[in-house]
């Protein structure tokens, strides 16, 4: 372009960019947490395993301040509505190696089976009530097998957990050490 154009942006030499910092651009470290930009590319590494990996999982990630929990003391009602209003919402796509997948697609298959066959105990013992009261203890053994496998397959399939989510950045928690040691510490 022609220096004598008014509307031509300067133009700037920028200082050559090191390999490893240009694939970290928008993202640091504070601590055991991995502090990123809404709109940054993570590099293609396993945040678990901190291996290199071409998969990328999509997480649609939602987070409100811990103190709107206690709306829950006046109703849960309350509490939601002020969750979906005061929530913050960030996509993010990790990388994650094969093994990491397995584990993942293993915990929600637990999950998935514990619930089906928690449902099945359950309607099984209201079928068979009338025969033994020991199909009671069975009901609530189907309740029990329904909360645990929810809440296992929940916790256990999930990879990473926002810790506070703003306009602009995210902080995650569950990214391996030696995949945020290979991160600059965060400015802020």
């Amino acid at each position: 372009m022609s220096s004598d154009n008014p509307y031509q942006p300067p133009q700037v030499n920028d200082p050559v960019l090191k390999p490893h910092q240009a694939d970290t651009d928008g993202i640091w470290r504070q601590g055991k947490l991995l502090v990123m930009r809404k709109t940054a590319v993570l590099p293609d590494r396993c945040v678990k395993s901190n291996v290199p990996t071409d998969r990328k999982l999509k997480r649609n990630l939602t987070w409100h301040h811990p103190a709107i929990f206690l709306s829950i003391l006046i109703s849960l009602c309350v509490y939601v509505i002020l969750a979906l209003i005061l929530s913050k919402k960030a996509t993010i796509h990790i990388g994650l190696a094969d093994i990491w997948f397995a584990k993942r697609s293993r915990a929600i298959m637990i999950g998935w089976g514990s619930v089906l066959a928690s449902i099945a105990m359950i309607i099984g013992g209201i079928v068979l009530i009338d025969q033994n009261d020991l199909f009671g203890i069975m009901i609530a053994a189907g309740v029990l097998v329904f909360l645990v496998g929810a809440i296992y397959g929940l916790v256990a399939a999930r990879m990473v957990t926002p810790t506070k989510i703003d306009d602009t950045f995210v902080w995650l928690k569950g990214v391996n050490s030696d995949y945020l040691d290979s991160l600059p510490v965060w400015p802020g």
